[in-house]
């Protein structure tokens, strides 16, 4: 192997331990906390409730954001896809007008009413910071 194809490998190795290294979660860890749900439920009652209801159950053409429909079509994503998916393109009347703060506290306030776990440490709204944290529908 030529010096140029080892520092590739050496680097893609260093990658490799880096991401490796990133423990894989999932929803049922305590990935939010009880203070953020209750700022997430008071953006969702002003900005999410009118289209998808007060209990997360949807409403007409709008989808349920609990219960099982939500969770087959969110089974093994990730919490990123999901907050993508926000914040790209709610609320209807004015997509990615919400912060990314705003954007986490309101997951944090479905994973509450969803029934699963608060624990010491917020969501983070910063790009990608979710990527390690798996939507799982029964705890494992």
């Amino acid at each position: 192997m030529n010096r140029s194809g080892f520092i590739i490998a050496a680097a893609w190795l260093v990658i490799t331990i880096a991401v490796s290294g990133q423990a894989q979660k999932t929803v049922w860890d305590g990935v939010y906390t009880e203070e953020q749900a209750k700022r997430g439920a008071e953006v969702y009652a002003e900005k999410c409730a009118m289209c998808h209801g007060d209990s997360l159950g949807g409403v007409e053409s709008a989808p349920a954001l609990t219960g099982p429909a939500f969770y087959a079509n969110w089974e093994g994503e990730t919490l990123n896809a999901l907050f993508e998916r926000i914040r790209m393109s709610m609320p209807q009347d004015n997509p990615g007008s919400l912060s990314r703060t705003q954007n986490a506290d309101i997951i944090a306030h479905m994973l509450r009413v969803g029934g699963y776990p608060a624990g010491s440490t917020a969501l983070e709204g910063q790009a990608g910071a979710l990527t390690t944290i798996k939507v799982l529908t029964y705890k494992p």
